[in-house]
């Protein structure tokens, strides 16, 4: 019985020390092994950002990063150290910052602190031969914007992390980021790794690059002629957006107030404002731009042609609210093409009331307003149309509405609908990205169109009348010298926090050139100018300085033209003797004439108006 229970004691010994071999003296050495072994990710190149010719506007190069294992700083409960010490110095750190990052990792369970990145490569190198206690140097990127503040609002930016924060950079963050790698290796008391010693390896996957239809050409020159025109008006900033409405490719797209992405301070309040891209996430009443879209839409619908006729009393009251001209002036009868000419809120009006409140608001819906553009920039937002559905809605907002007051649309929106009036009727949606480039190849995307809108032929009529609105008028200030232009001027109120602010506009010029062959449109606004407010003073010259450069940049050869004064008389729905004044408040002059030429439509001359001031 003796023997037995000695025997059961011996096991119970044996079982004891076993234990605790397992749990003290076992656990130490898978310590001191994982104390000897570090896991390290290692991040994928982020992929390219191109203009359409290639030219890098966002890249990565090489950096490196400093790291520091806690596990072995825990030893001296981060008490300064020699190698503390020499890491501060080479980083011209505060030694108890470098301590301070490193216990604060470690007292949240973390073994790997991150304590410097976007090394150069010199130091890097520097740090790496010094062989610091705890002390790892890894390879990484940093991103790098090469044209600094071009296109930001387009292109964003990323974050510390390299993860996009705004913009491209952020909406297409999952296919520019590269896919991480894993090495896992051995390393000796100091934490450096082992020469030959044991590791495993997942490499890293490159991120892919983007093509993007902006060119950097034609950026700049959106950018500085932006920058020029809010420094002569003293606004307080403004858009530029060119578009081919053959492709809907955004060539340029420029706002102001910008952002530097390698200067910006996250941290300032007021810098996340400056990352939207306002030409698509803000809104705004478009004003007389507006009427181009009513008037397509009545000559769609067979209401009304360019030769129609309605007189303006010079105001119209609707639900006892009286609507005047800009100037409370009055014309008589006046044909559907003199209604845009001299931009008659009164015509507009009248022109919403023939169509109808349904048919109306189809149109609207039509064009693209009240929904996203689809564009891909992030934050984009549809705007608010307010039809005779919702509750709200009165009769008195249909008459606003035809003059873009009372709905609110982007800037990219009135582009849109400008393209499908250039491109013969038909949308397409506006495109940024024209290719994703990946190590397996080159991803092309093709141009995305909608659903007729309007027909070829009121295509067709609508462009003769818009041009007759530029080309027609003596010196109107969009006139391009050597191709025919059609466009509309507008000159909007300021809304903040739904009241209108007295005083405050938004001067604006929208069109496309040549209007016979249509190359691109253009969209020019300058929010809150000073001095004058009124989008054909402000606006329309900016324009025409834009196209005479953009269409000779494009390889668009001139029209021949030459003035005859004679088809002022014969010219269609037109009193040649009429004064031509608009709703934005100037007086518009001198033209040269043009014949439009169209395969549906027979060649007319273009309708010309003399200014009366000219013959005082």
């Amino acid at each position: 019985m003796r023997a037995v229970v000695a025997l059961f004691i011996g096991l119970a010994v044996v079982v004891v020390v076993r234990l605790v071999m397992i749990q003290v003296i076992e656990h130490e050495r898978h310590e001191l092994q994982a104390d000897r072994t570090w896991a390290i990710e290692t991040k994928g190149p982020r992929g390219a950002i191109l203009d359409r010719n290639g030219f890098p506007l966002a890249t990565s190069i090489d950096a490196w990063e400093v790291h520091v294992d806690t596990r072995l700083w825990a030893r001296s409960e981060f008490q300064p150290t020699d190698a503390s010490r020499r890491l501060a110095e080479l980083l011209r750190a505060p030694e108890s910052a470098v301590l301070s990052l490193a216990a604060q990792t470690h007292a949240g369970g973390g073994h790997d602190a991150l304590i410097a990145y976007g090394l150069s490569n010199a130091l890097g190198a520097q740090i790496h031969a010094e062989a610091l206690h705890g002390v790892q140097i890894r390879k990484t990127s940093s991103r790098r914007y090469v044209e600094g503040s071009m296109a930001a609002q387009v292109i964003g930016l990323v974050g510390r992390d390299e993860q996009g924060l705004a913009g491209l950079e952020y909406q297409l963050d999952g296919v520019l980021a590269g896919e991480a790698g894993l090495l896992v290796q051995e390393v000796d008391g100091l934490g450096q790794p082992i020469p030959f010693g044991p590791r495993a390896e997942r490499p890293y996957q490159q991120g892919a690059s983007v093509v993007l239809t902006i060119d950097r050409n034609l950026q700049w020159l959106a950018e500085t002629t932006l920058q020029r025109a809010v420094e002569q008006w003293h606004a307080q900033g403004g858009h530029i957006i060119m578009m081919d409405p053959r492709n809907g490719d955004i060539l340029a797209l420029a706002s102001l107030p910008t952002y530097n992405p390698m200067t910006i301070d996250l941290d300032l309040p007021e810098s996340m404002a400056l990352l939207r891209t306002r030409a698509a996430s803000d809104i705004y009443e478009p004003g007389s731009t507006m009427k181009v879209v009513t008037m397509a839409a009545a000559l769609d619908a067979g209401i009304v042609s360019p030769d129609t006729t309605f007189v303006d009393t010079g105001a119209v009251v609707i639900d006892d609210r009286t609507i005047k001209n800009f100037d409370l002036s009055y014309h008589g009868e006046q044909t559907m093409t003199q209604v845009l000419q001299r931009s008659l809120n009164t015509g507009s009006v009248w022109v919403a009331q023939q169509l109808g409140a349904r048919t109306f608001y189809e149109y609207l819906y039509r064009f693209g307003f009240g929904d996203s553009t689809l564009s891909g920039l992030p934050g984009e937002i549809g705007g608010v149309v307010t039809d005779s559905t919702d509750i709200r809605w009165s009769p008195a907002q249909l008459a606003t509405a035809s003059f873009g007051q009372g709905v609110a649309v982007t800037p990219l929106q009135i582009v849109q609908a400008y393209a499908t009036i250039a491109r013969g009727g038909v949308p397409v949606r506006p495109r940024l990205v024209t290719a994703v480039i990946t190590e397996d190849g080159v991803q092309r995307f093709e141009p995305q169109t909608g659903t007729r809108v309007i027909s070829r032929q009121t295509s067709s009529t609508m462009t003769w009348m818009m041009q007759a609105v530029v080309d027609g008028v003596l010196g109107h200030p969009a006139q391009v010298n050597g191709w025919p232009v059609a466009g509309k001027s507008g000159t909007s109120d300021v809304v903040e926090s739904g009241t209108y602010l007295v005083g405050e506009s938004l001067a604006s010029f929208a069109g496309f050139a040549p209007a016979n062959d249509p190359r691109v449109v253009v969209l020019v606004r300058i929010d809150r100018p000073q001095g004058e407010t009124y989008g054909g003073i402000v606006a329309a010259p900016i324009f025409s300085d834009l196209m005479a450069q953009v269409l000779p940049y494009l390889g668009v050869p001139p029209t021949a033209y030459i003035a005859n004064p004679g088809d002022w008389d014969t010219a269609p729905g037109i009193d040649p003797d009429a004064a031509q004044e608009t709703s934005d408040g100037e007086h518009e002059q001198d033209a040269l004439t043009a014949d439009v030429a169209d395969d549906e439509e027979p060649a007319s001359p273009v309708t010309y108006i003399q200014d009366e001031e000219d013959d005082q």
